[in-house]
């Protein structure tokens, strides 16, 4: 890694002997490397998951799932089953991150002047309300493939053209980034669109946008056991705070700030951060159109996860009913989160346990969440070896994503 420029790491002794033992996978990054270091394909090294070893495109002899190579017309090979392979792979090769190199001024990509950078940005918003009710791998695919034609517009557009066409590409690629992270558990993909947001937000010029995709670049440190890289990428998303965003972003980031806080153990730190968003919330509604996933609900959501990591039980289950009541028509998702964190807000009473992750799991049945599901299992332990949890264990064995 070293070698080729990736000079942090993460990695320590107890990372590789989790990986030989195999307690955990080695995450996508560490695997192009795994895949040199032994010259060996990942399926052949035991690094895919079962899922992904489905998915994988079969390449032999100059053929793609029996397809040849070149061929054109191939209804079994379209463009929504690229994706799904790239998906599953945990790939985004088409996606580099490349928009600081500019076409020359004598060579601009083909049609680029022509386009209407408010039209780009209005289908980008369109996607973004679909995200509330719609299945999560349609929907990015989607959005991966207009994040892919936002990368081409504006490496070959200039001026104030290139600037407004950049603003949408942000929405665009962080809409993807967060259905592979939170709906499909992709996290390696959502990086890839996450960076593209990123160097987009710079093109812009915007510093909301710049602060909102560091705030969700952090959850994946964030989730992966290392809160320092994502205490660094909230401090920099914090300092473009400074420069007249909407406080509403600020509130956020610090909701963020307490969730990593919590799953790392700091639980004084993350119920401090509550305070802060708290203090953050503006009373009158945000101007920033596409900040439509935090409200007053979500900050009563992030509390009652805050409130719960303390082992303050009264508090969260306050919290967190007070967030579901008010999660309006597009909180379907974040409801089987709720549900399950209100699960563990009732540790003791095995019934209301079953009966609040039975009602997360209803949730996930109409509206797949990967996030969600992951909370269900956290707090299945609880149920022990149950009636209870023998039952739950089914309806999670019989629930699928909705693709």
């Amino acid at each position: 890694m070293d070698h080729v420029g990736e000079t942090y790491t993460g990695l320590c002794a107890n990372t590789v002997r989790r990986w030989e033992t195999g307690e955990r996978r080695p995450e996508p990054r560490y695997r192009k490397h795994l895949v040199t270091v032994f010259g060996k394909p990942a399926s052949e090294l035991g690094l895919l998951t079962p899922d992904e070893l489905k998915m994988r495109p079969d390449i032999t002899m100059g053929r793609v799932d029996g397809m040849p190579s070149g061929a054109t017309g191939d209804a079994s090979w379209d463009r929504a089953t690229v994706l799904r392979a790239l998906l599953g792979a945990g790939a985004l090769p088409l996606l580099s991150p490349l928009l600081s190199v500019a076409s020359a001024e004598g060579d601009p990509q083909p049609g680029s002047s022509q386009v209407d950078p408010e039209t780009y940005t209005k289908i980008a918003n369109g996607q973004r309300e679909l995200y509330w009710n719609s299945p999560p791998r349609p929907l990015f695919e989607a959005s991966f493939a207009h994040t892919h034609l936002g990368v081409a517009l504006v490496r070959g557009a200039h001026g104030t053209q290139r600037v407004a066409l950049a603003a949408g590409l942000v929405q665009s690629a962080l809409l993807a980034g967060r259905l592979a992270f939170f709906d499909l558990g992709q996290p390696a993909v959502a990086t890839r669109c996450y960076e593209v947001a990123l160097t987009a937000s710079k093109e812009a010029g915007d510093h909301a946008l710049a602060a909102t995709v560091l705030g969700h670049m952090a959850f994946i440190p964030g989730f992966n056991q290392d809160p320092g890289s994502a205490r660094n990428l909230l401090a920099a998303a914090l300092q473009h705070c400074w420069h007249g965003v909407d406080p509403i972003v600020r509130s956020w980031l610090h909701c963020v700030s307490s969730e990593i806080e919590a799953r790392s153990g700091a639980s004084a730190t993350s119920r401090h951060q509550i305070d802060l968003a708290e203090a953050s919330l503006p009373n009158a509604p945000s101007d920033l159109a596409w900040f439509d996933f935090y409200d007053a609900a979500r900050l009563d959501s992030f509390a009652g996860y805050a409130a719960l990591t303390t082992g303050d039980h009264p508090e969260a289950a306050r919290r967190l009913t007070a967030a579901a009541d008010r999660l309006g028509a597009q909180g379907s998702k974040q409801r089987s989160v709720i549900l399950a964190d209100l699960a563990g807000a009732h540790g003791r009473d095995g019934d209301r346990i079953a009966d609040y992750l039975g009602q997360a799991i209803d949730a996930l049945t109409t509206d797949w969440y990967a996030t969600g599901i992951d909370r269900v299992r956290a707090i299945r332990p609880l149920l022990g070896d149950s009636k209870h949890g023998r039952h739950l264990d089914g309806q999670i064995r019989a629930l699928s994503p909705i693709s």
